[in-house]
């Protein structure tokens, strides 16, 4: 998930309000458990055998969202399970499980997995669900009928099992358990698929299942952002059964300027009729919109050790193809301290990198946080996937080296809000041959020498459009390195709680970065703006009265490694930004297009409105605005102060840090009048 909300935030699924539903039969929902309690086993479960094996985890590999449950392996031929509470099921015939997992497979088998009930505690297992492993299985949801002699008992339990070689898996992650009465109506809103982050225009997809009896022929779906209009589809010719998904795309498309938004999707009808258990119609989920992306670049990390026999034939494979993709993606490898005596290359930096991770053996790869099986065509599939990522932010790294002395200057330019983040700053050697020793490699590419400041990485928020710039100095001696000419330099960004890489690259050593932040051209739907010059950063063009389509604004940036940003005027009067950063992210120049009406009621407004002096200290005095509504955002979009209904010709800004904002004035005929005010104190 793909997606960026805390653990307490987890969602079960949120009841629709009675303002949408009439009052209805529930189906009865018996237990739920998504593990947000963080606490292994939960309150009234219990474990048979192995219960250190059994954690809560912080990831949301099953396809829900932090936290989840994880059974990790264990060298023994057992059986382990997971068991509910007792349930009271007396007068129940037939009742539903319906749950999260992923399996990640180690040998593919000689073990199984599966879901088993009994009537009461310490009777016979009896198993309902089961799986004999050949591969990794999901995520996937799973929806299990049970209707066997276990049902209709007052102390039902059923439980999550592993038995066999408990040595030949690595994980299974279970989360969103539902015990439900199935009802003859019920469709649920099972996820939301439209990403997190968006640059363009994009639909509202996601995926619904059918929990009830009846097939579900027909369905309407309506959508909201925030506040906004409310947005029906009404799905028809449809053919769902139970426990069966359907994957839907509404009308419309989320177009919204750049910043963070409520997104609510929900099941309006079913079959024209009212859902059955209206409690799982609605998800929500935080989105972004960035005001910018670039090429997202795969980070590639692997955990190794040239004692792993296993690791010489997977790397001889590896090396190869990263190299034939060496300007794509980036490479750090981690040696490890086992098995056998351990990679003489070890450090406790790589140890912490592995418990992040929690890996298990080696070799164990990652591409953007995830597990990649250690095959090629699986590399290549992922690294398929991850250069269609938006790239969220831009890096532009510097180092130096002096003796054992590194000097760098890294800068990070984000395109939205992402919060949650740590940077990892890491020094590898591209090519090393003394940590040689019993698995057959006689060289080792790419390999960690250090992690700066620390294997912790550094904690930040980063903001859209608003560089964090990382300045490190650090002595190498007492490290590996064998070449001191042969060093690189990683930097990654990484969601801490979802473990996603959001954008990574290499510093260059000795890097020079142009800081030329200056446009050649400006134009409006392919016009040169009026008056443009490089060096002049606001203009003001009038439009034909009537005009309601925002003009294209597109700029030209005099060095070709610079960046323009270019957030379009929401509605008309209003204005266009174009932030431009130089190449070294750092240099910036804002130029900003107004767009007035030629003739109508805002001329005749504007003519009465006057907002002085400008640049101001922090006091406006505004005139012609009486009982109007005043907005100011900031250069990002945001809103930072608002007066409603103003009935005071002075307007107080002292809360505000220098630079340029924009001043909307509503009048009570809800004509609008923008202006482009300057904070100098």
């Amino acid at each position: 998930m793909n997606q960026q909300i805390s653990q307490s935030m987890k969602k079960i699924c949120i009841l629709i309000s009675v303002l949408i539903f009439s009052l209805q039969s529930y189906g009865e929902i018996f237990l739920s458990e998504d593990f947000s309690g963080n606490q292994m086993p939960p309150p009234g479960w219990s474990i048979e055998n192995y219960s250190s094996r059994w954690t809560v985890e912080p990831s949301n590999e099953a396809g829900g969202e932090a936290p989840e449950a994880r059974f990790a392996l264990w060298p023994e031929v057992d059986t382990t399970r997971l068991i509910s509470p007792t349930i009271d099921l007396t007068g129940q015939d037939t009742v539903v499980l319906n749950f999260k997992h992923y399996l990640w497979d180690y040998s593919g088998n000689g073990y199984q997995i599966g879901v088993a009930t009994r009537s009461n505690p310490g009777d016979t297992w009896e198993e309902v669900w089961s799986k004999n492993p050949n591969g990794n299985i999901g995520p996937e949801q799973r929806t299990v009928v049970i209707s066997n002699s276990s049902v209709g008992s007052s102390e039902f339990q059923f439980c999550f099992y592993v038995k066999g070689d408990l040595y030949n898996l690595n994980y299974w992650y279970i989360d969103d358990i539902w015990l439900f009465e199935q009802l003859d109506l019920d469709a649920g809103m099972q996820v939301i698929n439209t990403p997190t982050y968006l640059v363009e225009p994009t639909p509202v997809e996601g995926i619904i299942k059918n929990f009830g009896q009846s097939y579900i022929t027909s369905i309407t779906i309506k959508w909201q952002i925030d506040d906004n209009p409310i947005k029906t589809t009404l799905l028809t010719n449809l053919s769902i059964p139970f426990a069966e998904q359907y994957n839907f795309t509404c009308n419309g498309l989320i177009d919204l300027p750049p910043g963070t938004y409520t997104l609510k999707v929900w099941i309006d009808n079913v079959n024209y009729l009212s859902d059955d258990d209206p409690s799982n119609d609605l998800l929500e989920k935080t989105i972004h919109v960035a005001s910018h992306a670039v090429q997202h670049r795969p980070c590639i990390e692997e955990f190794t050790s040239s004692t792993c026999v296993p690791c010489a034939g997977f790397n001889e494979q590896f090396d190869l193809w990263a190299s034939a993709n060496a300007n794509e993606i980036t490479l750090v490898k981690y040696q490890m301290n086992w098995p056998g005596s351990g990679d003489p290359y070890y450090t406790p930096e790589g140890g912490v990198r592995r418990d992040f991770y929690n890996v298990i053996g080696v070799p164990t790869t990652f591409l953007d946080g995830k597990t990649v099986a250690n095959s090629i065509p699986a590399i290549q599939q992922a690294f398929n996937t991850s250069v269609d990522d938006l790239g969220l932010a831009k890096i532009a790294g510097s180092h130096t080296l002096s003796g054992t002395i590194m000097d760098l200057d890294i800068t990070v330019l984000p395109f939205a809000a992402i919060n949650d983040l740590s940077i990892y700053v890491i020094v590898f050697e591209y090519l090393t041959h003394n940590n040689a020793t019993s698995n057959g490699e006689t060289e080792f590419h790419h390999v960690m020498m250090k992690m700066i400041p620390d294997a912790y990485g550094s904690s930040v928020s980063l903001q859209d459009r608003v560089p964090h710039s990382i300045i490190e100095s650090v002595d190498l001696s007492g490290t590996f390195v064998e070449e001191w000419d042969d060093l690189g330099v990683v930097v990654i960004i990484q969601d801490t709680i979802s473990e996603y890489i959001y954008q990574s690259d290499y510093s260059y050593e000795n890097a020079s970065y142009g800081s030329d932040a200056s446009l050649s051209d400006l134009t409006a739907d392919g016009i040169t703006v009026p008056g443009f010059s490089p060096d002049i950063f606001d203009y003001n063009i009038t439009l034909p009265a009537g005009t309601s389509i925002v003009p294209t604004v597109e700029a030209t940036t005099n060095d070709t490694n610079a960046i323009s940003i270019i957030v379009p005027a929401a509605e008309l009067p209003g204005t266009t930004t174009i932030d431009v950063f130089a190449e070294n992210l750092v240099s910036h120049n804002q130029y900003t297009v107004n767009f007035s009406l030629e003739v109508g009621i805002n001329d005749v407004a504007a003519k009465k409105l006057n907002i002085f002096p400008n640049p101001s200290s922090g006091q406006l005095f505004i005139t012609g605005a009486e009982n109007a509504d005043i907005t100011i955002y900031n250069v990002y979009g945001s809103v930072v102060y608002s007066f409603n209904n103003l009935n005071s010709n002075i307007i107080n800004l002292d809360g505000l840090e220098n630079g340029i904002y924009i001043l909307r004035v509503t009048y009570e005929d809800n004509s609008i009048i923008t202006k482009r005010i300057s904070l100098t104190k």
